[in-house]
């Protein structure tokens, strides 16, 4: 009776450790990297980016929608294209900006 209430401790000890590596390999990318391409694009609209700098704005908006896209699926690859994103909008802004004046 012992042997099999420790056989079915260990069982339950195996699928938890199994549920818990499982739980931290699907675990939600970190949303820091399209949070800030959402704000630079935010600041790109503002500074006039869509009429001064459409190719590098349309871009940034495009690989944004991309990476909420793969999120769920490929949080590297989503975290990559944020990063992309973010990048395109921080040209489209200094465009803008320097088109603006």
């Amino acid at each position: 009776m012992y042997a099999q209430q420790i056989s079915l401790l260990r069982a339950v000890a195996l699928v938890a450790i199994v549920t818990a590596v499982g739980c931290l390999a699907a675990s939600p990318p970190s949303l820091t990297e399209v949070s800030r391409a959402r704000a630079v694009i935010i600041q790109a609209q503002q500074a006039g980016a869509a009429d001064r700098a459409p190719g590098e704005f349309n871009a940034a908006q495009e690989r944004l929608a991309e990476a909420q896209q793969l999120a769920p699926t490929d949080a590297e690859l989503a975290q990559w294209r944020a990063r992309e994103a973010e990048s395109d909008a921080r040209r489209a802004l200094a465009t803008a900006q320097e088109n603006g004046s």
